[in-house]
């Protein structure tokens, strides 16, 4: 799986920009602002329906113009290829085309041509709050499980409902029978989700003792996930004892939407311990086992996005991290499909990057081509 070529319009600062790419290594090199992690950012968006780099979509067009164009064409060796088609015009919501059909969101592009960033942006994983980490594993579960995405989104509208009602109470507005309708199916709903997730957290951890297993250095990184409540008629009687909290505090206290997941460095939690190293290397081997998990579930790597990631490592790292991209093989005994942007073509041939496929694309941008 992966994807063969994208067409940009008006997007960032790309005004018109067509790539192709091949199954194997496609090296995108230019100086800073010239829209290399832009790129990465648009065979994202292709996959997920949403950026890596922020939330407000509108940032995402082109000074001066109203509306961005985004095509992907993604191949497979086991299916049809697909033809995704993303619109966004301001002050509209996105649309969203598949193979020509309309989809009614980004439900129906989550998991058909998954992909994985490594990005600057994606530090806060280790270094950020429990929201990070939480918003980091759903993701992948929610890419390697469609019952999943679907149990999360009934559990954020149940959520929803049961805190506008108490912020009713509080406004004088409703009472407490309002609050008690959502309980059972919330419980019911937040009790599946620790059920999927304490499943795929112990599958996780299996993906991530093989990366550090196979790089090849004394590393001891493990994540940490405490047990959680997967009885309903418990966690209902949960809900029941916080009611008078959640009441004065106008949201709920108890439930999924609040884990952590503890990132743990030589047994340790790295984000109060960790170096400026250790969080680098750490978010490197969280994100191959990301690439890992996907694989076992899926039956092949997801495209591997790589954004000026040697610039941050030291040459030793990033060796080992080249050759243990160079054993990792698709369900076709090829290297991953893998893109990478750099800011330096001499350092990057210097650590093996372009050794990974013989099969290799080079791109180089400059300000003057995307104006």
């Amino acid at each position: 799986m992966g994807i063969s070529k994208i067409s940009l319009s008006s997007f960032r600062n790309h005004s018109q920009k067509e790539f192709d790419f091949g199954d194997g290594l496609t090296v995108v090199w230019g100086e800073n602002g010239t829209g290399k992690t832009s790129l990465l950012e648009a065979v994202y968006l292709l996959s997920f329906g949403k950026s890596f780099k922020t939330h407000k979509q509108e940032t995402l067009v082109k000074e001066g113009e109203s509306s961005f164009f985004l095509r992907g064409v993604f191949s497979s060796t086991t299916k049809k290829g697909d033809q995704v088609n993303i619109y966004y015009k301001k002050q509209s919501k996105q649309k969203v085309l598949i193979n020509g059909k309309k989809t009614s969101g980004r439900k129906s592009l989550i998991g058909k041509n998954p992909v994985v960033v490594l990005s600057p942006e994606e530090q806060e994983i280790t270094k950020g709050g429990p929201s990070e980490r939480r918003r980091f594993f759903d993701r992948i579960f929610s890419v390697c499980s469609g019952d999943y995405l679907t149990e999360l989104q009934k559990y954020r509208k149940l959520l929803k409902q049961r805190n506008t009602a108490l912020l009713r109470i509080k406004k004088g507005l409703g009472g407490l029978r309002d609050v008690v309708v959502w309980n059972e199916p919330l419980a019911k709903s937040g009790t599946k989700i620790w059920n999927i997730r304490t499943d795929f957290f112990e599958k996780f951890k299996d993906s991530l003792n093989f990366i550090v297993d196979s790089y090849g250095e004394d590393i001891n990184i493990k994540i940490g996930y405490p047990d959680k409540q997967k009885d309903p008629d418990l966690y209902l009687e949960e809900l029941k004892k916080r009611e008078q909290k959640d009441g004065v505090l106008c949201r709920t206290t108890f439930g999924p939407h609040l884990d952590d997941v503890f990132v743990l460095w030589f047994g340790k939690n790295l984000k109060f311990v960790g170096s400026q190293g250790e969080h680098k290397i750490s978010l490197v081997f969280l994100k191959l086992a990301e690439m890992n998990f996907i694989k076992n579930h899926l039956g092949d790597f997801p495209t591997l996005l790589l954004d000026d990631l040697f610039a941050k490592l030291d040459l030793s790292r990033s060796k080992k991290l080249v050759s243990l991209l160079k054993s990792m093989k698709s369900k076709d005994n090829k290297p991953i499909q893998t893109i990478v942007t750099t800011t330096d073509l001499l350092n990057i041939e210097k650590i093996g990057v372009l050794s990974i496929h013989e099969n290799t694309t080079t791109y180089q941008l400059t300000k003057q081509c995307n104006t």
